[in-house]
């Protein structure tokens, strides 16, 4: 008996290893790894499009060593988020949460993207791009751009990849007045959609109504106005002392948004992708000015808005930026105005150390993205690798800069 029970075993083993081994478990799929980033897990029922919404959850997962651990189910509304974007098979979610949550350590609110940067390589230009520009804020000037965190994304309990949850820019980022009826000028915000938004002419073509919600009320004469003086203004109007583009724009907020755009080199985001905004007024007469906060910044840094390279020596402007430029004083301004942020915030050892923090944030997750999303394939124009991307645009960044502070220099000069 105990023979045949020996030759049983062995049959048994002979044929077990005769047999295929199972295939290996993705790297991504949940529990196959131990995540270092926080984990959105998205989930819906109903078929996404970018117009209508449909009923979603969210529920948030930390990585381990993090004081939470674990937040409730969340309930939202999910569409897709983008334009041209929404051609690539990874795409952008927005999310409007059924009640403001502070999702890590962010602002409190319902309005978020999921942004999936999925031209972008390194997974770090949008952020990269935003956080620059809110350094630029000084006390009693601040610089509104997107806050923003990577986290990795689970759809319909399908690994997704690296997205960067953030901010949505509204009129609670940018602190803007509410809408009241009786006001003497309401708060605006207006999305530049194409490049007609370029304010060398009259109107609001290429512009997006965002604020005030355009079904509670139209209201362009606050930028229709604003394009006229800036495209038909004579000389001595538009640098008039008392009712010039001074007080019209936020003259300090404009250099730092024309610095931001030299910088990233965002070719598509100088007559377009970006919000006019201003603030509302209770009571007469308008002192409020525009300002500009930047969207749209996966085209950047050495890249264009289709991943296809981007040179280095290419100085961006529209005809607002032109007519300020022709200003002595306003080009010793800007000139200064570069000076001092070179000395930190756009000195290349800073931004060479905000590229490499982020990658050792994005860690072990920027290959898993790779791995779900390959770049070798598909619509890129090259087979760049994320280590690749990143390296390229150290050496971008380096030679932008040294190349717009003899630019700067050069245009400074009468």
């Amino acid at each position: 008996m105990r023979v045949l029970l020996v030759w049983v075993a062995c049959l048994t083993a002979i044929w077990a290893s005769a047999q295929p081994a199972p295939p290996p478990r993705p790297a991504w799929e949940w529990g196959s790894f131990t995540p270092h980033l926080p984990v959105l897990f998205l989930q819906a029922t109903n078929p996404l499009s970018r117009e209508t919404p449909v009923p979603a959850t969210l529920r948030l997962v930390y990585p381990p060593g993090s004081r939470q651990t674990l937040t409730n189910t969340l309930a939202l509304q999910l569409r897709y988020h983008g334009a041209t974007s929404l051609g690539f098979p990874k795409k952008s979610f927005r999310l409007s949460l059924s009640n403001a949550v502070p999702l890590l350590g962010m602002s409190k609110r319902t309005g978020w993207i999921l942004n999936a940067a999925y031209i972008d390589r390194s997974l770090m230009r949008h952020k990269l791009s935003y956080d620059l520009f809110r350094s630029f804020s000084e006390p009693g000037a601040p610089r509104h751009a997107a806050d923003s965190r990577f986290v990795e994304v689970y759809w319909n309990q399908r690994y997704h990849g690296v997205y960067l949850l953030m901010e949505r820019v509204d009129r609670q980022l940018l602190g803007l007045r509410p809408f009241h009826s009786n006001d003497f000028s309401h708060s605006v915000m207006y999305k530049a959609e194409d490049h007609a938004a370029n304010f060398g002419q009259a109107g609001r073509a290429g512009f997006e109504q965002r604020e005030p919600d355009p079904e509670r009320k139209a209201y362009w004469r606050p930028l229709e106005l604003f394009t006229r003086f800036t495209s038909s203004s004579s000389a001595e109007e538009f640098w008039h002392a008392e009712k010039g583009i001074e007080h019209r724009l936020d003259l300090g907020n404009a250099m730092d948004f024309h610095i931001l755009v030299q910088v990233t080199a965002n070719s598509d985001g100088i007559t377009k992708n970006f919000i006019l905004a201003r603030d509302g007024q209770e009571s007469g007469p308008q002192t409020n000015k525009f300002f500009f906060v930047p969207w749209d910044y996966d085209g950047t840094f050495g890249r264009n808005w289709n991943a296809t390279p981007y040179p280095h020596n290419v100085w961006l402007s529209n005809p607002l930026f032109d007519r300020l430029m022709q200003n002595a004083d306003y080009r010793r301004r800007f000139a200064a105005r570069w000076r001092q942020l070179r000395q930190k915030p756009l000195a290349e050892a800073a931004l060479v150390r905000m590229i490499e923090d982020n990658v050792r944030t994005l860690g072990e997750a920027a290959q898993r993205n790779v791995q779900r999303w390959p770049t070798d394939r598909g619509g890129y124009p090259d087979r760049l690798t994320f280590e690749q991307d990143v390296e390229q645009m150290k050496v971008w960044v380096a030679r932008r800069l040294q190349w717009l502070d003899q630019e700067i220099a050069r245009r400074e000069r009468p």
